[in-house]
């Protein structure tokens, strides 16, 4: 089966991401698009099976150059890739595009590869992929509101009462105003977290101008100050939550609970079937927090081919940093 390998999104990508209800916003020409405005992909794959001159399965991916070396990954920033195969695509469509994945993961200069399984199509076992399962926490809204609400445990819906009480409201935002205000929220958590922020203003920018629909963006406002936000994706029913910040100054106001139970009731009254807050990073706070809201856990494959030599050189910038070599 013939593989195309294109460095641009033929025509009829995004519908054929549109047709496969397992596919993800993360599969669509505006998340790659975005990447690249971020600096975090030098150059976007489109692995595609054409049928009668259309697209017919795919799988996107996008290079990142470091220095001399190549990251291939599917897709990148925590998010989710792999295959699109909807309904009618051909018999051993997805074999043929792991196999061309892998052969570019095999290529001269490929440092790394790396890919998202968030729909399960891929086997449990990749050749030359190491697999590593994390947990990803979700939540079904498909019984309603209430359902979801009564799912949440007491701490949870605490925080969300105590920030209503406090006169914290919740708004959709849409303009490229907010999404810069989103930016300097996020900046903000960075500095809490300790490290530094990995997106300018202008990948916020570039996804304010995207489908409102796909790219759901809330802000949560005290006494008329923005105080905190939450950036989700959309598609299929299911909303994906990519980043929940807030203010220092507000984190005892409890904006980012009543965001994400806003973004809940939302959803449920657009006809979404799930709430996605995606896997903790083994970070016990994080897990915690999303384990508040009486999420449900499901296994999520994430897989790394990684060259030995980039292994070494990895190992030795580490001792680098860390004074271990002098």
């Amino acid at each position: 089966m013939d593989v195309q390998v294109l460095r641009a999104a033929p025509q009829g990508w995004d519908d054929l991401v549109d047709e496969d209800h397992g596919a993800s916003f993360f599969h669509k020409v505006g998340w790659a698009a975005a990447l690249r405005e971020a600096g975090k992909g030098s150059e976007t794959l489109y692995l595609t099976i054409h049928v009668e001159g259309k697209p017919a399965a795919g799988m996107p991916a996008v290079e990142v150059e470091r220095g001399p070396v190549r990251i291939l990954a599917s897709m990148p920033v925590g998010t989710y890739g792999g295959l699109v195969l909807p309904p009618d695509s051909p018999a051993g469509a997805s074999e043929a595009l792991l196999e061309t994945f892998s052969g570019l993961a095999r290529g001269a200069g490929v440092a790394a590869a790396y890919v998202t399984d968030n729909a399960g199509r891929l086997p449990a076992e990749l050749p030359g992929f190491e697999v590593h399962v994390e947990q990803a926490h979700r939540i079904s809204l498909k019984a309603g509101y209430e359902s979801v609400w009564a799912g949440f445990r007491p701490s949870a819906r605490n925080k969300v009462r105590k920030a209503r009480k406090a006169g914290v409201t919740v708004r959709r935002a849409r303009s490229e105003a907010d999404f810069l205000e989103y930016h300097d929220m996020l900046v903000e958590c960075s500095a809490r977290w300790g490290e530094a922020c990995e997106f300018g203003p202008g990948f916020f920018s570039f996804l304010s101008s995207l489908d409102g629909d796909d790219v759901q963006m809330w802000l949560a406002e005290h006494d008329g100050t923005v105080i905190g936000g939450d950036l989700n994706f959309a598609l299929h029913g299911r909303i994906m939550n990519w980043g929940n910040v807030s203010r220092d100054s507000a984190r005892s106001l409890a904006p980012n609970n009543l965001l994400h139970a806003a973004a809940m009731e939302a959803g449920v009254e657009e006809g979404c079937v799930e709430y996605d807050l995606g896997a903790s990073a083994g970070i016990e706070g994080v897990d915690a927090f999303k384990s508040a809201f009486g999420t449900s856990l499901v296994p999520l494959r994430r897989y790394g081919a990684t060259k030995p030599w980039y292994r070494a050189l990895r190992a030795t910038a580490r001792l680098t940093k860390h004074g271990g070599m002098q």
